[in-house]
């Protein structure tokens, strides 16, 4: 990596344009004229639908469900009502007592709720998330033929976990899929305590669509393929050695009576990975790309050494958080601006084009032209790398 620095010179973001400025109202009011509400964001009537398809297989009131989760009846199968995150985790919490099956009747072998809590307490006990992982996977494994988790190691890309659902006919499959791959990320999020960095998420379904614009897979902060081979969600692997700082069911239970948000981003709270991001962030805001360690150690009243070992500890490194971090100020650029290649790099601290070039294959596995390429027409990415890089340029 070349030694030599350049700031932003300035916070104004080329190409990226926030609107704003008069509103264009009139000033005399006009209540013969009806204008349109905007649609609730979330996941609409219509998904919720699909979602409550194997408790209704089952014989159980869809309307009475909601009702008992606290959402208005009215929302079922209505594409113009939404519901949020926080309104989906009690909903899902509400179909699984209803039915006494953690995978919501939608596999013709369910998971009683007493299973589901052993299984909870086989990988609290674990030292590592690649241990609770494979511990969580051989439980899994046991439980129904209709569900089928495994991993594959060797993948060039990260630690691919793949997963088979053979849910009843007629139900849908698509939003199964994605229901679990909510609840795994965040579950597997919060015994690390911090969010996954997953390097890809594999489905077989279409991209889901909704009246509304809600993105159901932007959650995953990570490339998404649809018409996939197989379901999965790829691991980067230096997440396989973080070690698990929840380690008590009680803990778990505190965490669900919290009622999480499930279409935010996991929080874990202010972990030293969270901790060396933020000192490490306001050093490139002031053009300073290759703050050394010593420095950060001092802002956050550490030493180099124990801040390694802290690092260590969370499965990361402080060169790892420093290049990821221009990674995705980089990979934010490529989508959400048309500026050249060679002034992105510039950006991001890189005076000669191929140093940028090489160090960028090795964040994301791609060139930045492939990776611009690749998903500049994916709208959920490009509305992602937009808000990083305002939250990037807030002093």
């Amino acid at each position: 990596m070349n030694g030599r620095q350049i700031g932003f010179g300035g916070t104004e973001l080329e190409g990226a344009k926030i609107m704003g400025g008069d509103l264009g109202l009139s000033q005399v009011p006009e209540p013969e004229v009806a204008r349109p509400t905007a649609p609730l964001r979330g996941l609409d009537g219509l998904a919720v639908k699909r979602l409550l398809g194997g408790a209704v297989l089952r014989g159980c009131d869809p309307e009475a469900l909601l009702e008992d989760a606290g959402i208005d009846s009215s929302i079922y199968g209505n594409a113009n009502a939404a519901i949020d995150g926080r309104s989906y985790f009690r909903l899902v919490q509400q179909i699984q007592i209803a039915l006494d099956d953690a995978f919501i009747g939608f596999l013709a072998e369910g998971c009683r709720l007493a299973l589901e809590t052993e299984r909870t307490r086989s990988y609290l006990h674990c030292s590592t998330l690649g241990e609770a992982l494979r511990v969580s996977i051989r439980f899994t494994q046991a439980l129904s033929a209709d569900i089928g988790p495994r991993l594959v190691e060797e993948d060039p890309l990260g630690v691919k976990h793949v997963c088979t659902y053979q849910t009843i006919a007629g139900l849908d499959r698509d939003i199964f899929v994605w229901f679990r791959f909510v609840w795994i990320y965040h579950l597997f999020s919060w015994l690390i305590g911090r969010p996954l960095k997953l390097r890809k998420v594999f489905v077989q379904g279409s991209r889901p669509t909704q009246a509304n614009g809600f993105q159901r897979f932007a959650l995953f902060n990570a490339p998404v393929e649809f018409g996939a081979p197989c379901d999965a969600l790829c691991y980067d692997r230096q997440d396989l050695h973080a070690n698990l700082v929840h380690g008590s069911l009680s803990e778990y239970e505190a965490y669900n009576a919290s009622v999480p948000d499930w279409f935010a981003t996991p929080s874990g709270g202010l972990t030293w990975r969270g901790k060396t991001e933020q000192a490490l962030i306001q050093s490139q805001r002031s053009g300073d790309w290759l703050a050394p360690i010593e420095d950060i150690a001092r802002q956050l009243r550490s030493n180099p050494r124990r801040l390694r070992r802290d690092l260590a500890g969370e499965g990361e490194t402080f060169q790892q958080i420093r290049m990821r971090l221009r990674g995705e100020l980089a990979g934010a650029f490529l989508l959400a601006t048309d500026i050249p290649i060679t002034v992105v790099g510039y950006k991001v601290g890189f005076i000669e084009p191929g140093s940028f070039t090489r160090n960028f294959i090795a964040w994301s596995g791609m060139t930045p032209s492939d990776y611009r390429r690749q998903h500049k027409s994916d709208p959920a990415r490009v509305a992602m790398a937009t808000t990083l890089l305002m939250e990037r340029s807030k002093p």
